[in-house]
């Protein structure tokens, strides 16, 4: 089989995408708005997380009814900057982008928002969510639970998921600062992108039930063993990736009257979803021209240090993918053939027009 990438046009795959889910009976708007999303992510670079999952994670997940189409969500709140959003087993996309919405509306008035989100499902990749906030001159921040598939540091079984998190911060002239990442040494996607690929996994990512390192992405045996928390090793300090992770899931599940994932859930099966979502309003902290001037001398500052033999450029965060999708919108997205041909399974057995 070849492994020549097929470029796909944004817009048609994001109308590809659109007319699968509604197929599936999810309302146009929030098809357009999950499209939206996991295109935004594949143009980004970060193909872990966009259309290579709609098959097997969304449309899967709708067939088997593990997602609702038409959620009804419901906000409960006391207090002005914080609320609590259920999320009636939505897909995450839809429901993730109402809570951030819902963060951002209340850091208009109160400088501060914050909506812990639970009975939700998987989201897709954080950062689209925190950069919601950037349009609105906001800092924001997402976070979400996940699988169990994380082995703590000293365990041999998983107890804790990948659990990502994203932080958003708008810039003057520089692209804004965008981070995006699991708090597990490399995001189960990265696993997927191996195996897809036919590629061994680095020394490190993986771990067996005995502790010793799996480099065959298909050697990997669910609730045995797992990714290793960020850090890799006590000896590198994986409990700082494990307190993280921890930190991610008592914000997303605890913080929303959830029982932490490791009490409701088994590595075999997926569970409802949690998520946290912040928007800081930064005029409430500081001018807002004054902030913008001092995160592009930070950024440039960074930029500008010494480069090591072989480098041609500092990176800060957002700044890789900033220039990923600079060249898709130009040139379009590179699709594994595996990814193509999930499309046009999907096109086959909804019975939905394939263009791409």
């Amino acid at each position: 089989m070849t492994t020549k990438k097929r470029i796909i046009d944004a817009e048609k795959l994001t109308n590809f995408t659109i007319r699968a889910l509604q197929k599936m009976g999810v309302p146009y708007e929030g098809a357009r708005i999950t499209a939206d999303m996991l295109v935004l992510t594949d143009l980004r670079g970060v193909d872990s997380h966009g259309v290579a999952r709609l098959a097997s994670l969304y449309i899967k997940g709708l067939q088997e009814g593990r997602i609702n189409p038409t959620p009804k969500p419901e906000i409960s709140s006391q207090a002005l900057a914080t609320a609590v959003m259920d999320g009636d087993r939505g897909l995450g996309f839809v429901i993730g982008h109402q809570a951030m919405t819902e963060a951002i509306r209340r850091a208009e008035t109160a400088g501060a928002g914050f909506v812990s989100v639970r009975n939700s499902t998987h989201f897709g990749a954080s950062a689209v969510y925190a950069m919601m906030a950037l349009e609105h001159d906001m800092i924001g921040i997402s976070m979400t639970d996940a699988t169990l598939a994380v082995a703590p540091p000293g365990s041999s079984k998983p107890g804790i998921g990948t659990n990502p998190l994203a932080v958003a911060v708008p810039t003057g002239n520089k692209p804004p600062f965008i981070f995006d990442m699991a708090t597990s040494v490399v995001a189960i996607g990265k696993l997927e992108i191996a195996r897809r690929e036919g590629h061994s996994l680095p020394v490190g990512w993986v771990m067996d039930e005995d502790g010793l390192p799996i480099t065959d992405p298909d050697k990997r045996v669910r609730g045995e063993g797992g990714l290793l928390p960020l850090g890799g090793t006590p000896t590198l300090r994986s409990y700082k990736g494990f307190g993280l992770a921890m930190v991610v899931e008592i914000l997303c599940s605890v913080l929303a009257g959830e029982p932490a994932t490791i009490s409701r859930n088994s590595p075999e099966v997926r569970s409802p979803a949690g998520h946290f979502f912040g928007a800081l309003n930064v005029a409430s902290f500081s001018p807002l021209e004054t902030f913008k001037k001092s995160m592009d001398e930070m950024l440039e500052a960074t930029q500008n240090l010494p480069r090591l033999p072989g480098v041609e450029k500092v990176y800060v965060a957002g700044d890789y993918e900033a220039e990923i999708e600079k060249n898709r919108r130009a040139n379009g997205i590179p699709l594994h053939p595996a990814v193509v041909s999930s499309l046009k399974d999907i096109a086959e057995e909804l019975g939905v027009e394939y263009d791409l």
